[in-house]
């Protein structure tokens, strides 16, 4: 199954020094980065009501609960990428024209300059039936995540996905902020004059 994110397309890798293992500076930026952007989606859709996540500015836009299941679904969806590409070979060689950190790589994702329109399958459909269910999963996938990153001795910065853009150490920084990215526009929808009020 080959699933490529147009998005993804578009990014181009990130330098790194590590040729096996992951330092131990990776793993506590990959685990602080994702830590803290699930505390914060949990913080911005604390305490809302079903009227509140629901909302939609108009009949084209997101509603709160839309873009938190479509998160979840990135989760998931994005962690097949990642296990696709260990399945092939270790190639140090393709990180030759590497040009940017990963710091610049997730800026790129959180610039929402240019509005991006999702792939079918990555579009909100009540996959996890409620808001709540959803929020359930979320956590779940990302502590699997989390763990993972803690423990894993896969050389995650010389596999690559099956596209070249990005390496799979870079998909979980891709998680982390993708799931800010949608935070901006949560914070959006409740900025909204006619937000429903408590």
């Amino acid at each position: 199954m080959k699933k490529i994110i147009p998005f993804l397309i578009l990014l181009v890798q990130c330098t790194s020094t590590s040729n096996n293992e992951l330092t131990k500076e990776e793993r506590n930026f990959a685990i602080n980065e994702l830590t803290n952007s699930k505390n914060n989606l949990l913080s911005v859709v604390d305490d809302l009501n079903e009227l509140q996540l629901n909302y939609k500015s108009d009949e084209s836009s997101w509603s709160i609960a839309q873009c938190t299941e479509h998160i979840t679904i990135f989760e998931n969806q994005v962690f097949e990428i990642l296990e696709e590409s260990l399945e092939l070979p270790a190639n140090p060689e393709r990180r030759e024209g590497v040009k940017n950190t990963d710091k610049e790589l997730m800026a790129r994702i959180l610039d929402r300059t240019d509005k991006a329109t999702t792939q079918e399958d990555l579009e909100p459909n009540g996959t996890y039936g409620n808001h709540n269910s959803t929020i359930e999963e979320f956590i779940a996938k990302r502590k699997k995540h989390i763990n993972y990153i803690n423990t894993t001795k896969d050389d995650l910065r010389n596999h690559f996905m099956a596209f070249g853009t990005v390496d799979a150490y870079q998909i979980f920084l891709y998680m982390s902020a993708h799931t800010e990215r949608h935070i901006e526009q949560i914070k959006e929808i409740k900025e909204n004059i006619n937000f429903p009020k408590k």
